[in-house]
C-alpha cells in the first residue's frame, strides 16, 4: 500500500510523505461514520448512509486504482456528503459532519493550490451559512471557525510543498553544474595528455620520415645505416612516448577516481623543465630560462601551469615553426608567471586552430585564481599566465597637479 502512494504521489509531483494523503483518509472516513453514529443512521440503515459512499469515492480510487479523480468531483462529493448529514441536525453537542468541510478544503489546497482550494472553502462556508438559515444550527461560528482552519492547515502544508520543490531543483541544478564541471576538468586533463604526447609523437614519426627518405637519396652503405639508427632512435622515443601517456592517462583516471589524497603522482611545476626536454629530444628547439623555487607552489597550482606549458608546447609543434621561448619564473610562495613565445611561420598573424586548447588553458587559469593572456607578441604567438599577487612589468607615470604634488599612474608597458 505504501509504495502505491508513493507512486501515485511522484507521477503528480506531489512530495508528501505517503502518510499524510492516508490521514486525510481516515479522518474523513472517521468523520462520515461518527456523524451517521450521532444520528443513529449507521443501524439500520438510513439514505443518508450514502453519503459513506460518496465519501470514500476519492480514496478507493485513489489507492485502490492508482488514479486521482479531478479536484472539483472529489471536493463535490465530499460537500453533498456533508449537507445532506447537515441537513439533519444532530440534538445535542458539537456536529462532527462539518469536520468533513474543513477536511476537504485543507486537502483541495494542499493537493492542488490556493484557488481550488480557496474555491472549495468558499462553497463549504456557503453550505454552513445556508443550514444555518434553514435548520438552526448550533455552535454556528465553530463550524465556520473549523473551515478555516482546514483551509489554513492547507496552506501551509502547500507552502511547504512548494519550498521543498525548489529546493530540490536547486539541488538537482547544483548537482547537474557540478557533473558538468567535473565532465570538463576530465576533458582538460585527457586533452592536455593526449595531444601532448601525439605531438611529441608526429615530431618523432616526421624525423622518421625525413630520415627515411634521406635513404632513398642516398645510395653510400654507411649513410643508409646512420639513416636507419636514426629512424630505430626516433620510432624507440615515439613508442615510450606513447607508452608514458597511457602511464600518465592510467594515473589521471586513477587519482580522479581516488580523490584529492593521490593528487601528488600527477606532474607539477618542478616537472616544467622535464616536459622541455623531452619535447627537445622529440626535435622541438626551445630557449628555457627557470627562475625560482617550484616547491614554493601548491600541487594544484604546480598541475594547472605545467598542462598550460603542456598545451602551448604542444600547439607550438602542431601549429608554429617548431621553435619557442619559454620562461618560468617563481617570484614567492603562490606567485610565479609562465610565458611562451611562439615565432609564426611567414605571412601567418595568429595560431589558427586553437581554440579548444586555449578554451581549456583559459579554464584551468580561472581555477587557479590567474590570468592568462594569449596574443600575437613580438612577431610571434605569446601565452602569459600571471599567478599570484605579482603584476606584470608596467611603466609609470607621473603626473604633477596645480597644487604642487605628484601622483603616480601605472601604464602597461
Amino acid at each position: 500500500m505504501r509504495d502505491r502512494i508513493e507512486r501515485n504521489l511522484a507521477r503528480r509531483d506531489i512530495l508528501y510523505p505517503w502518510w499524510v494523503p492516508m490521514t486525510c483518509f481516515v479522518g474523513q472516513t472517521l468523520a462520515v461514520l461518527l456523524a451517521l453514529a450521532q444520528r443513529e443512521a449507521l443501524w439500520p440503515v438510513q439514505p443518508m448512509t450514502v453519503t459513506v459512499v460518496l465519501v470514500l469515492i476519492s480514496p478507493v480510487v485513489h489507492f485502490g486504482f492508482g488514479g486521482w479523480l479531478p479536484w472539483w468531483i472529489d471536493s463535490a462529493a465530499t460537500i453533498v456528503a456533508a449537507a445532506v448529514l447537515m441537513a439533519s441536525p444532530v440534538e445535542s453537542g458539537i456536529d462532527l459532519a462539518p469536520a468533513l468541510l474543513a477536511l476537504i478544503a485543507a486537502e483541495a489546497v494542499a493537493r492542488d493550490g490556493l484557488r481550488p482550494g480557496a474555491a472549495v472553502a468558499t462553497v463549504a462556508t456557503g453550505v454552513i451559512i445556508a443550514t444555518e438559515v434553514t435548520a438552526d444550527l448550533d455552535s454556528y461560528g465553530v463550524y465556520l471557525l473549523e473551515v478555516l482552519l482546514g483551509f489554513v492547515v492547507g496552506a501551509m502544508l502547500w507552502w511547504q510543498m512548494r519550498a521543498l520543490a525548489s529546493e530540490r531543483e536547486a539541488r538537482t541544478a547544483a548537482w547537474a553544474q557540478a557533473t558538468t564541471a567535473e565532465r570538463e576538468r576530465i576533458a582538460r586533463e585527457i586533452h592536455d595528455l593526449v595531444a601532448h604526447s601525439l605531438s611529441v609523437s608526429l615530431l618523432q614519426v616526421t624525423g622518421a620520415r625525413r630520415a627515411l627518405r634521406d635513404v632513398a637519396d642516398a645510395a653510400g652503405p654507411d649513410e643508409t645505416a646512420d639513416a636507419v639508427a636514426e629512424v630505430d632512435a626516433a620510432l624507440a622515443d615515439a613508442e615510450q612516448v606513447g607508452r608514458r601517456a597511457m602511464a600518465d592517462i592510467r594515473r589521471t583516471v586513477s587519482a580522479m577516481a581516488d580523490g584529492p589524497s593521490d593528487r601528488n603522482a600527477l606532474p607539477g611545476a618542478a616537472d616544467i623543465a622535464a616536459l622541455v626536454e623531452e619535447v627537445s629530444a622529440a626535435g622541438l628547439r626551445v630557449e628555457y630560462d627557470e627562475q625560482g623555487d617550484p616547491s614554493t607552489l601548491t600541487a594544484a597550482a604546480g598541475l594547472g601551469l605545467y598542462r598550460i606549458a603542456q598545451e602551448s608546447l604542444a600547439n607550438v609543434a602542431k601549429h608554429g615553426s617548431g621553435v619557442a621561448q619559454m620562461s618560468f619564473r617563481v617570484t614567492g610562495p603562490g606567485a610565479a608567471t609562465l610565458r611562451v613565445l611562439n615565432p609564426l611561420p611567414p605571412g601567418r598573424t595568429r595560431a589558427d586552430g586553437l581554440g579548444s586548447g586555449l578554451a581549456g588553458m583559459q579554464a584551468r587559469a580561472s581555477q587557479l585564481g590567474a590570468t592568462l593572456h594569449t596574443g600575437a607578441a613580438d612577431g610571434g604567438w605569446e601565452v602569459v599566465v600571471q599567478l599570484g599577487p605579482e603584476r606584470s612589468p608596467r611603466r609609470e607615470a607621473w603626473v604633477e597637479l596645480p597644487c604642487g604634488k605628484t601622483i603616480g599612474k601605472v601604464a602597461p608597458s
